[in-house]
């Protein structure tokens, strides 16, 4: 209703334009093309309303000028080219308006059909296949939405929220999809001390009481300092070769190649935490980040189950400032951080990556990566507490990441023999199993393991 007579007196403006194009001078074409950029200055709007208002008083205004003008050269003047640019900038703003309006409202329908199958923890695999899409769909439509309308803001805020359920969507339809891995686990006579995640780099994900962190990480906390580090040195704008000494303090009996009252490069220190599983480079790189930047660190990167909190101590030596509370970590989370480090996701991730293959330990995960399994990787973990993997792999065509670990036992042939069954089953169903979600387009889907 807003533009009924502006309807009706657009055919006689544009003929009054076209005739006085005929016989007088030309003059620039006001109204934007569609999907071209609007170039006219337009006052502040701040509601849709006003915009509209506005589109109607730009209206009003041109019809003060003749609405038929003759082919000559008489003098009429045709209508000021700045209203007829703000009038057709008004107009293209106006359909971004109704097209972010139509988006939104599929997203929230979207959103609101999977909220009605319920919660995602209590839903079989065929209604979660189908939550699932539907959050897929709801985050897609608000990705669609144009910038700079009045849609933009609240659909960021949606766009968070939707990601999550989309999350804990994606993290129960994996999970249901899990059944094969119980045979593997069982088959050790230990499933209950079990954690176990495996992700392609897709991070399609199957699991079991992957998000019930281990007795310990033990060694396997390495991993996330290494990220921590990395995620420090970028947001510093630090070199991984900048050299720092290695304090007496941090000494500690471990089977390294650093040593104290040294100086060595960052990237080195690094290394020799992750492939050496050096303690004493561990201990000098969580005081050269402080327990709040090594914490800090990981939570930017979304993981928040995993805690540094304790300096890594051999056979009996403490390092001075050791912390107090046990460090905590999930199978869920360090499979994910595998995955980045894989995907090369942040800056430094190819020197961590660099160093896992260099893995000194190499009694459980490649152990039973022989060929055609190309092994790529890997960080182990033991102690009296534990003992577990996490190790890179490539199957077919496809790289994954199996993390295991196993409390109160140093039970090697038990890990050996879950990576194998879980590598079996990836060479045997190419990939997790036949029908699964690899042919999706997963490339973006968001981590798997709950937030």
């Amino acid at each position: 209703m807003h533009s009924v007579w502006l309807q009706l007196l657009k055919p006689t403006v544009i003929v009054g334009v076209l005739m006085a194009n005929v016989a007088l001078p030309k003059f620039p074409v006001a109204a934007p093309e569609q999907n071209s950029q609007a170039t006219a200055a337009l006052p502040k709007v701040e509601t849709l309303a006003e915009l509209y208002r506005l589109r109607d008083r730009l209206g009003v205004e041109l019809s003060h000028y003749p609405t038929v003008m003759v082919a000559t050269r008489s003098g009429v003047e045709p209508p000021p080219t700045d209203i007829l640019t703000q009038l057709g900038t008004v107009n293209y703003r106006l359909q971004q308006e109704e097209t972010a309006q139509q988006l939104q409202q599929r997203a929230e329908q979207a959103a609101a059909a999977a909220i009605a199958l319920g919660n995602p923890a209590s839903l079989s695999a065929p209604e979660l296949a189908t939550a699932h899409t539907y959050w897929e769909q709801a985050v897609a439509a608000l990705n669609q939405i144009p910038p700079d309308t009045f849609a933009e803001a609240q659909a960021a805020a949606q766009k968070q929220q939707y990601e999550q359920q989309q999350a804990i969507a994606a993290y129960h339809y994996d999970t249901a999809r899990s059944a094969f891995l119980k045979p593997i686990v069982e088959e050790t006579g230990l499933a209950s001390r079990v954690r176990l995640t495996v992700c392609s780099l897709q991070r399609e994900c199957r699991r079991w009481q992957g998000h019930l962190p281990p007795a310990s990480p033990a060694s396997l906390i390495k991993v996330p300092v290494a990220i921590a580090l990395m995620t420090k040195l970028h947001q510093e704008g630090t070199a991984p070769s900048t050299a720092i000494w290695v304090s007496p303090s941090n000494w500690t009996e471990d089977a390294g190649s650093i040593w104290v009252s040294t100086e060595y490069p960052l990237e080195q220190i690094m290394a020799d935490m992750i492939s050496a599983s050096g303690n004493i480079a561990t201990n000098q790189l969580i005081d050269y980040m402080g327990w709040d930047g090594v914490n800090q660190g990981l939570r930017s990167r979304g993981y928040q189950a995993t805690r540094v909190s304790t300096k890594l101590v051999g056979e009996s030596t403490y390092p001075a400032n050791a912390g107090s509370a046990p460090n905590r970590i999930t199978t869920d989370e360090l499979t994910d951080m595998m995955v980045a480090i894989y995907n090369r996701e942040f800056p430094g991730a190819d020197l961590i990556e660099a160093a896992l293959a260099a893995q000194r330990d190499r009694n459980l995960g490649h152990a039973v990566a022989d060929p055609p399994i190309g092994w790529l990787g890997e960080k182990t973990g033991r102690n009296s507490k534990v003992l577990g993997t996490t190790t890179a792999v490539s199957v077919g065509n496809q790289h994954y990441i199996i993390t295991a670990t196993l409390n109160h036992s140093a039970n090697e042939a038990a890990i050996q023999s879950i990576v194998a069954g879980v590598i079996q089953h990836l060479r045997t169903h190419n990939g997790f199993e036949q029908g699964s979600a690899r042919g999706e387009d997963i490339a973006t889907r968001p981590r798997t393991f709950l937030p």
